[in-house]
């Protein structure tokens, strides 16, 4: 699938007049991953001027290490070499992993008051159990206290899940842990924890900006969750986004919805409400139908429903600017072409 490149421009010429200038956000960052090699990145993609900044990943257990003592050595690492040049860093919280959890530290998962469910093969917090909760919010709170004015950082989100999400992990498992009856019983459950954890960054004076995640689940087309986590960030003065961006997003939208309703929350908010973006996985420069997208498709998409921060994976900033990508020869020229455009769309 090939969008014409007159398509493309209508889409960004639409986007200039619908993108808010977010001066706390807007831009493009490098998605900088937990282990990730730092060559590249260095040598062919921070100083590029299409790059504004970073967002990277602070793990609950690389830092607190009990009895409220906390090492920030990891998170300074990670944001020294992008302050250096002058670029701001977002911090993406995660207290707990996608896969064999290590980013929960050993004396909140040893507490004999901590609960656990397990699927595939992973175990997984009760988010909502007091002992994780109450040990993640102390944590959280100690983060803000550090970073939550401090000039380098630009954004803040806080995962509620796993990962810097807010997704209920082992769904089936929790309803039956609790003995809910029905979904929308667990619904409210996790709702109440969404409110408690947001309204907790919320007590922290800060500068920064603060966003949360958006994340559907249990049965198809169930978005009221989603719909009344937009709600509560824009209530409490956060931002808000989805880490689903996806080829079928543009496809189906405006006749169906988006992962987790991002299209139509996004397009429903005025132009003040920060909203970031990352998409579902790195991209697929030859957009095959199916697959995650092209950024040619994907970015204008975004920036015509209102988004302002695009959290973008190091493999697509490759693709542009590395010569060693096997994809660079064949794509590069369009994804600079598509982020320069999108950098001038959002106007930094």
């Amino acid at each position: 699938m090939k969008m014409p490149s007159l398509f493309a421009c209508c889409f960004f010429v639409s986007a200039l007049a619908s993108v808010a200038q977010n001066s706390f956000i807007a831009g493009q960052y490098v998605l900088q991953e937990a282990g990730r090699d730092l060559g590249p990145i260095r040598k062919y993609i921070m100083n590029q001027p299409t790059v504004h900044g970073a967002s990277i990943l602070i793990i609950w257990s690389h830092v607190d290490q009990g009895a409220g003592q906390y090492d920030w050595s990891s998170v300074e690492n990670q944001i020294s070499p992008w302050s250096a040049i002058q670029k701001p860093v977002n911090l993406i919280v995660w207290g707990t992993g996608f896969t064999s959890n290590n980013a929960t530290p050993m004396y909140v998962v040893e507490d004999p008051g901590y609960q656990s469910v397990t699927c595939h093969g992973e175990s997984y917090p009760v988010y909502y159990n007091s002992v994780y909760k109450q040990s993640y919010q102390t944590f959280i709170k100690a983060l803000l206290n550090r970073y939550g004015s401090d000039p380098r950082i630009g954004y803040i989100r806080v995962g509620l899940s796993r990962g810097g999400e807010a997704f209920p992990t082992c769904l089936a498992a929790l309803i039956q842990l609790g003995g809910y009856t029905d979904l929308d019983q667990f619904n409210s459950v996790w709702e109440s924890y969404i409110a408690e954890m947001t309204a907790v960054q919320q007590t922290v004076p800060h500068t920064a900006q603060l966003v949360t995640p958006v994340n559907q689940y249990g049965t198809l087309g169930q978005y009221e969750v989603p719909d009344w986590e937009a709600a509560n960030a824009v209530t409490l003065g956060f931002g808000f986004g989805c880490q689903g961006l996806q080829l079928s997003d543009t496809i189906s939208y405006p006749n169906s919805p988006c992962a987790s309703d991002w299209c139509a929350l996004f397009a429903g908010q005025p132009a003040t409400v920060p909203r970031y973006l990352q998409t579902i996985s790195a991209s697929d420069p030859a957009n095959v139908t199916g697959g995650v997208g092209s950024l040619t498709v994907l970015l204008p998409f975004a920036l015509s429903l209102g988004a302002q921060a695009l959290e973008i994976y190091v493999d697509d900033w490759q693709v542009a600017y590395d010569p060693t990508s096997p994809n660079y020869a064949k794509y590069g020229a369009a994804y600079r072409r598509v982020f320069a455009q999108t950098q001038a769309a959002l106007g930094y």
